[in-house]
């Protein structure tokens, strides 16, 4: 079980993914495993950005970014600097595997797999 010790003020995870239905799936597959969790997702950097800005401390955001990209952005940089766990999904985080700083969820996944990329990116 991934513990979500967020504040009932905002949602505990952030999913940053490109394809809508991927992102869905993604945080159904959260809500599904914890039904309490709170899920927001967006599809680009800016609009995941608003939602933080809005909705309040996240605890684990899934980001479809380059590594070299997080430090870079302004949604990587609150993230970071309000505590938030990063994962990362997508090609330029697949291509450095284990030497990315950040935890990587590899496609193709299964919920299972999503459960434990977020689950030890927030025990990081």
């Amino acid at each position: 079980m991934i513990p979500d010790d967020t504040p009932g003020s905002g949602p505990g995870f952030l999913v940053l993914l490109n394809d809508p239905f991927v992102a869905e799936d993604v945080a159904r597959s959260i809500s599904e495993h914890d039904p309490t969790a709170q899920v927001v997702c967006a599809q680009t950097p800016e609009a995941a950005l608003l939602l933080v800005q809005s909705e309040g401390r996240i605890g684990v955001a899934l980001l479809q970014m380059a590594p070299s990209e997080v430090a870079r952005s302004a949604l990587g940089q609150l993230l970071s600097a309000s505590g938030t766990r990063i994962a990362l999904a997508g090609d330029a985080a697949e291509q450095q595997g284990s030497a990315c700083a950040y935890e990587v969820l590899q496609r193709p996944f299964s919920s299972a797999e999503i459960i434990r990329v977020l689950s030890r990116a927030r025990a990081s």
